[in-house]
């Protein structure tokens, strides 16, 4: 199954951040030693861009944080925390940010 698929299934054809079904595509989240479609994230459009450019963020898109920071998927994990620390002036996300949980291993790949 390629992983365009895999990914699709993963996420139930929506951004694995804000829920959006529209705009979809693969994220590289990172190179990782273990197998490709744990380094990837299906994002949409907008959740995508505001990564890119995290000066451009609209601090209320992101309010979705606070559901998919609880994902199973480590790439999703990891760009949750990344945008939340990216907005933590905003306060909320400051608050999300101290009941998060990553691994060890999860905490240094989202530094």
């Amino acid at each position: 199954m390629s992983i365009e698929r895999e990914l699709a299934k993963r996420s139930g054809n929506s951004c694995e951040l804000c829920g959006s079904e529209e705009d979809l595509r693969l994220h590289l989240v990172a190179q990782r030693k273990d197998e490709e479609l744990n380094c990837v994230a299906h994002l949409c459009g907008p959740c995508e861009s505001q990564i890119k450019e995290p000066n451009t963020a609209d601090a209320n898109h992101w309010r979705c944080l606070n559901d998919s920071m609880w994902s199973e998927h480590a790439p999703v994990k990891v760009l949750a925390w990344r945008m939340l620390n990216e907005l933590r002036n905003e306060g909320w996300p400051s608050d999300l940010l101290d009941m998060m949980y990553l691994e060890e291993e999860e905490l240094e790949w989202a530094k």
